[in-house]
């Protein structure tokens, strides 16, 4: 430690701090961190500014004494390094924030599918409708938030520009100078990001699975659902975006979100075949020709990825180690897309299928029965005369099926490859 009277002040200069309290440069530079902002040359003088977008400030430089902050543009040699910290400090302070209400949302929503799932409710209550709605809107505009249009950084340079009523050239002349000081904007917190999206996600996918749960457990025709029907349009783009969620996830390393994004993703495309099933005509008319198409080789294909996505899922799982949870849901939905599969009937099989069903007392070889198909193509059979006398459901897709009177309901028709 030197007195005042011992300091050369041309070789080191003193500063005075906001505080009135004064040091030598050599003190407070190392205090502050200005090699973090600034680099040397190799006579160690200060050359050139240093790239701050890979880090954050780890606090507000303060006086050495008093620690009163070291307040901008009273001290001008530190001014790069307190406006980096003030700003780094507004960005951490808009990530908590960001954070917690993200946090918030994750809470609601899990609270909302505990007592629905619970309850074991076939109809979704009306104020849980609109907590999942109201759940949508603020993850949607929570993720809109946290994008880099919204960083501080961001809106300073917006602020600015706004206030000063600036021209187009001296607009593009400010960025290249925010530019040049390397005080980027910060990349947006992918975490919060993307968990508002699948939070936002996750809400349309409990209330469009009500919805389905409903329809299923009614008897009433396929026209008799509009709620459904209304719905239906809606699944392929939900199913897009989960698809590019989860992809969007595993780039950043999100696997918690690729998880439960899969997971979605599996039970809203079996909504969706489901659908396709016992609605064909519906399902095709909500595309034009060249759309039907393209989408019939999309659907060929989803069972075999979503096989694959779960496999992953399954193996993202045993990586992280504490999510039984998520590892559950994985595996039965793994066991669901393992269950049966419809595949082309080959000529040996259906051979057999009819031999079964002819043969024996009870056979309708017996009782001259025939083969019919149901709307959506399911084949049975009416024995006796084989001519239909009574309505009934296909079991594979509650189509009707048979008829009154010897004449058969709207839709059926004759299996003739069946006799």
């Amino acid at each position: 430690m030197k007195d005042y009277s011992e300091i050369n002040l041309d070789e080191t200069p003193i500063i005075v701090l906001g505080c009135g309290h004064f040091f030598t440069s050599e003190s407070v530079d190392g205090l502050v961190g200005l090699d973090q902002v600034y680099t040397r040359d190799k006579d160690g003088k200060f050359e050139d500014l240093r790239d701050l977008s890979s880090s954050l400030a780890t606090a507000i430089p303060s006086c050495p004494d008093c620690k009163q902050p070291i307040r901008q543009f009273v001290t001008k040699r530190y001014n790069r390094v307190v406006n980096r910290a003030v700003m780094d400090e507004t960005y951490k302070r808009f990530l908590a924030k960001g954070r917690i209400d993200l946090a918030n949302l994750e809470s609601r929503l899990n609270d909302i599918e505990h007592k629905l799932n619970s309850k074991g409710a076939f109809l979704l209550p009306g104020n849980a409708a609109a907590k999942l709605k109201a759940l949508d809107i603020e993850a949607l505009k929570l993720s809109k938030t946290m994008q880099a249009e919204n960083q501080p950084m961001k809106r300073l340079m917006d602020a600015i520009t706004t206030s000063q009523k600036l021209e187009q050239d001296e607009i593009a002349s400010l960025s290249a100078r925010m530019e040049a000081t390397n005080l980027a904007i910060q990349e947006p917190d992918s975490q919060i990001t993307l968990g508002a999206r699948l939070i936002q996600m996750k809400s349309q996918e409990i209330a469009i699975s009500h919805l389905f749960k409903v329809a299923q457990s009614r008897k009433d025709p396929p026209e008799a659902r509009p709620g459904v029907t209304k719905v239906s349009p809606m699944l392929t783009r939900v199913l897009e975006n989960y698809r590019d969620l989860i992809t969007q996830a595993h780039e950043r390393s999100l696997y918690r979100i690729v998880i439960t994004a899969t997971i979605s993703f599996a039970k809203i495309a079996q909504l969706d075949a489901w659908y396709r099933r016992t609605h064909p005509a519906k399902a095709t008319s909500d595309l034009n020709p060249k759309e039907a198409g393209a989408n019939s080789g999309k659907l060929e294909n989803r069972t075999e990825t979503i096989r694959d996505l779960l496999t992953t899922a399954l193996k993202l799982c045993d990586g992280l180690g504490n999510c039984p949870e998520l590892q559950e849901q994985v595996q039965e939905m793994t066991r669901l897309y393992e269950g049966p599969r419809y595949e082309t009937v080959t000529l040996e099989e259906l051979e057999s299928i009819k031999t079964a069903m002819v043969s024996g007392r009870r056979g309708i070889a017996t009782h001259s029965g025939h083969w019919y198909n149901c709307v959506n193509g399911h084949p049975f059979a009416i024995g006796e005369c084989g001519m239909p006398m009574e309505q009934a459901r296909c079991p594979e897709c509650g189509a009707p099926i048979g008829g009154q009177n010897h004449t058969a309901v709207a839709g059926v028709s004759r299996a003739r490859e069946m006799e």
